[in-house]
């Protein structure tokens, strides 16, 4: 059987949004262009399969086997290659709400699963070092995040507001990073997540319920400035650039901390305002007007567009897959 005609096995252990944007939606499309496509959650449900059919296993951050010497045995022998997506660092900070379950299991399957990959994609080039230490003979690509404009979440116009209304939405475990923007937000419109108390912390006038993955986009409605805050350090470099991409795609401008991942993407004054210091982000909140917002949105559509589009993504999925 030729390799094109081979089925590619992608494993979903949880729709949540990392595998949602990194594996689902990228191989949605792939399946409806032709490419043989099979989702599973339960490693257990690999035995269902034959496998000389199989080219690949692809799974989102890590393996959950018991025996991963076995495990990587068992892919030589059936000649099935592994590909792990990882877009984030396996060391979480200690503040972090998911650090003991990381330290204690999750940590150690990332790890396991990297040492035994073949091949490796990842939105950051700093995370892809990191994980070339552990597994020097590994193929790394670096797979951008992207989103499908075809889907209704993206297509939202914007609420109508005569005043430039900015907004936060973050994941659980960004307490330390919002408190990065230390401004006084009173007479602002502010839209926040309704997560650990951000609302309170930033001191938002609207608190913005979580929507599921495949309506989050909706948000963007809410409000013209996305604030991207995040701290420095190892763990927050090896993330993606994801905030970037909705902003782009959704007509929003941003205002963003001047730390990787977002200096190597943002021109300063161009596709967004970088700040490095509580006076930096006074001064960009306050500078920003409906004309302002209106130019550098526009500028990072662009720039979002002609760097981040799903097909073109996808090929360096299928070309490392030699597909």
């Amino acid at each position: 059987m030729k390799q094109k005609d081979k089925i590619v096995l992608v494993f979903l252990d949880a729709i949540q949004g990392v595998n949602y944007h990194r594996l689902q939606i990228p191989f949605l499309r792939l399946m409806s262009q032709g490419m043989r496509v099979h989702f599973f959650t339960d490693f257990d449900d690999i035995k269902e399969f034959n496998m000389e059919v199989v080219s690949h296993i692809v799974v989102s951050r890590r393996c959950t086997v018991t025996n991963y010497k076995a495990f990587k045995e068992w892919l030589t022998a059936n000649d099935v290659k592994l590909v792990l997506d990882n877009d984030d660092y396996w060391e979480l900070p200690k503040h972090n709400p998911a650090y003991e379950t990381y330290r204690d299991v999750i940590s150690k399957e990332i790890i396991s699963t990297i040492k035994i990959a073949d091949v490796i994609w990842t939105p950051s080039r700093y995370l892809a070092k990191r994980m070339s230490i552990i597994n020097p003979r590994v193929d790394i690509h670096i797979v951008n995040n992207t989103l499908d404009m075809d889907q209704e979440q993206w297509q939202q116009r914007k609420k109508p507001s005569k005043e430039v209304r900015f907004g936060y939405l973050g994941a659980i475990g960004h307490s330390r990073d919002i408190k990065e923007i230390r401004y006084n937000f009173a007479g602002k419109q502010l839209y926040a997540s309704d997560l650990m108390n951000y609302p309170q912390i930033l001191g938002a006038s609207h608190a913005l319920s979580p929507l599921p993955v495949d309506q989050y986009g909706k948000l963007y409605e809410y409000f013209d400035v996305s604030l991207v805050p995040l701290q420095g350090g190892t763990f927050n470099k090896c993330k993606s650039d994801l905030k970037i991409v909705e902003a782009g795609y959704t007509r929003t401008s941003v205002i963003c901390s001047n730390v990787t991942p977002y200096r190597e993407v943002i021109e300063d004054g161009v596709t967004g305002l970088l700040c490095s210091t509580p006076r930096d982000w006074k001064n960009a909140v306050e500078s920003m007007t409906k004309e302002k917002h209106r130019e550098l949105a526009g500028n990072l559509g662009k720039f979002v567009k002609k760097n981040y589009d799903l097909d073109a993504i996808n090929k360096i999925r299928t070309d490392s897959l030699c597909l």
